[in-house]
């Protein structure tokens, strides 16, 4: 008869948000690092930001599955949902940087920023109480 204990689940989900939320974050940070290339048109930086950009939005995408994983076994949604919301942020972000809307990319880029960073304070915050 196989045993299976929730608090192993649940830590394993937690922990896998958690690794998701700190790769967002340090491709969040990095990006503005990067973002000196498109601001003074050099050629390199300015490729190495779209593919980081592009990087980021996989990495929120799979912030948003750990966030779902998450709050489905712990019942926590507020975590849930500003997991879920860094997706949506990079995807705008591509799209403002792609028709190069540069003001709006930046504040929206420092809010992404601000997300993914917050995320992962979130996530070390939380114990595991997933039932």
């Amino acid at each position: 008869m196989p045993v299976t204990t929730t608090a192993t689940t649940s830590n394993g989900k937690l922990t896998f948000l958690r690794v998701a939320a700190v790769l967002a974050s340090i491709g969040a940070i990095l990006s503005p690092i990067l973002a000196l290339g498109p601001l003074t048109n050099s050629g390199p930086l300015h490729a190495m930001h779209g593919m980081l950009g592009n990087l980021n939005f996989v990495l929120a995408i799979v912030a948003g599955i750990a966030g779902i994983l998450w709050g489905r076994s712990s019942g926590n949604k507020g975590l849930m949902y500003h997991a879920l919301s860094l997706p949506v942020l990079a995807v705008i972000q591509i799209a403002l940087g792609e028709m190069h809307l540069t003001m709006i990319h930046i504040i929206l880029g420092f809010a992404y920023l601000l997300a993914a960073v917050s995320l992962f304070t979130l996530t070390l915050r939380r114990k595991d109480t997933a039932a």
